[in-house]
């Protein structure tokens, strides 16, 4: 859920940690800035380290190199030490800056990233798949995904007092990349939704970019892993891990996650 002063946790994208004979543990950064690890048997969250550099975190990837990247509102990749939570800057992605409410914002701003078959790719507001180079930080457009765009500046408000937000999550399993997404205008009074793209899972042709949509799924996923050939969706609306079908959509409840201040 991008946001850019919105009191709600976000996540990013989740990888797995678990160690043997133990409750499966996956790395997040939340809406904190926080990196740490989520016990996904309980929701219950474990800092590493000091909070993100800089304002966003979306999407969170392994390295060739065993580092973990991030980027930041500014497209600015980020590279973090999982034993440490160290965050050290790569690069600029190239993409459009939306860290401030100045900023252009506009349709190529990095909106999501993950990894697949070794590599790591990332999304923009047109929902076009890029590539991007773990060493340098530069993303090279692969193609339009046919997904639906990000209606809006995400975190922008509306005249009657809405905000405009969206869920997305990239992510690999066996022979395919897929993503979700979704977009809303949210009431922070009432806590009234109204959806403006409709939640959906689609699976993406890594090398054209072209997605053929799977199925209808959950309102508020903004992160996706696997462990153990289970398929974990955070649910940023719900406050809710459940477990993702890649064949249609739909989701199974698994455990609720604590919501941190933003």
């Amino acid at each position: 859920m991008r946001l850019k002063s919105i009191l709600m946790t976000s996540l990013a994208f989740v990888l797995a940690i678990t160690p043997a004979n133990a409750d499966p543990l996956v790395y997040i950064v939340n809406g904190s800035q926080q990196f740490g690890t989520v016990d996904l048997a309980t929701g219950a969250f474990q800092q590493i380290g000091p909070a993100q550099p800089e304002a966003g975190s979306f999407g969170l990837a392994i390295a060739p190199n065993g580092s973990l990247v991030t980027f930041a509102y500014s497209s600015n990749l980020y590279s973090i030490n999982p034993s440490t939570g160290a965050p050290a800057l790569v690069g600029p992605m190239g993409l459009d800056d939306c860290a401030m409410v100045s900023s252009p914002c506009g349709p190529t701003s990095a909106s999501t990233l993950g990894n697949f078959a070794g590599k790591i790719f990332a999304t923009d507001f047109q929902n076009s798949l890029y590539e991007v180079n773990s060493v340098t930080g530069v993303a090279t457009l692969i193609g339009p995904t046919g997904i639906p765009g990000i209606p809006f500046i995400p975190g922008s408000a509306n005249p009657d007092g809405t905000f405009n937000l969206y869920d997305q999550a990239i992510f690999g399993s066996g022979g395919n990349l897929y993503e979700t997404f979704d977009a809303f205008v949210f009431d922070f009074n009432t806590f009234s939704i109204g959806t403006v793209v409709d939640p959906a899972l689609y699976q993406i042709d890594p090398l054209t970019g072209v997605a053929t949509l799977v199925g209808p799924t959950d309102l508020g996923i903004g992160a996706v892993t696997g462990v153990n050939g289970v398929y974990y969706a955070f649910n940023d609306l719900a406050n809710q891990i459940t477990s993702l079908n890649l064949a249609n959509g739909n989701t199974s409840f698994v455990s609720n996650f604590a919501r941190l201040p933003a």
